[in-house]
């Protein structure tokens, strides 16, 4: 089956990893596993996230058991919301009870045992969990693409005529939003949107287009 989503799966636990990747593929999900070694940082494992190329985040509570690293899913977590405050993320852990004092909200908790049972012919609750991860993912997709599409129509337009003042806030405003919902880009201002020529066709004379930069750049230090 052609996969229609690909989820990140954060463990230590290699064959964890490779148990899930079995039982997901059967539903059109690809799992995306990730790199441990012993003394790995935070940061290093993050950098992993957010180069891979991913729908959802799904993070096992209990990640120090092997004693690889000294963190454990909720400093995942809290390090993800932060950068990507929006993208879709659970906690997936049989260490509930462990779980939901450190994690802030609970609906993001859910319980591996509970869904794969051991009851083979049991579906219910994979069904309901398959669906809400996906539900969850095309949301935040739509959410993401109109924003786009706003921008996109935007730098059409100013290509073409012009905008005004108020389209150029409007702009400025969906770009912003759109930065917000990843911070773990390095670049302020993403070159494939604005880049310096597309804002002198917004503008029309270089020193407007100058002016334009720069009010971007102002409201991304305050």
């Amino acid at each position: 089956m052609e996969s229609k989503y690909k989820i990140g799966y954060i463990d230590e636990d290699v064959n964890q990893v490779k148990k899930y990747q079995r039982r997901f593929r059967k539903y059109g999900i690809e799992i995306i596993s990730y790199e441990f070694h012993k003394g790995m940082t935070l940061d290093e494992l993050m950098d992993q996230v957010y180069e891979s190329d991913i729908d959802l985040l799904m993070i096992d509570y209990k990640l120090n058991e092997t004693n690889q690293v000294t963190f454990n899913g909720e400093a995942v977590e809290s390090e993800f919301y932060d950068k990507k405050p929006l993208f879709p993320h659970i906690i997936f852990t049989n260490k509930v009870e462990q779980a939901e004092p450190h994690v802030e909200n609970w609906m993001k908790i859910f319980d591996k045992e509970e869904i794969f049972s051991e009851d083979e012919n049991d579906k219910e609750n994979v069904m309901r969990f398959i669906t809400k991860l996906s539900k969850s993912i095309e949301q935040y997709r739509n959410h993401v693409n109109k924003k786009k599409v706003i921008i996109a129509q935007l730098l059409e337009k100013g290509e073409k005529e012009g905008l005004t003042a108020s389209e150029k806030d409007v702009l400025v405003s969906k770009q912003d939003e759109l930065i917000a919902l990843n911070k773990s880009e390095r670049n302020e201002i993403p070159k494939h949107l604005l880049t310096e020529k597309k804002l002198n066709d917004l503008s029309k004379t270089k020193k407007e287009a100058e002016e334009f930069l720069q009010s971007l750049i102002d409201k991304r230090k305050k």
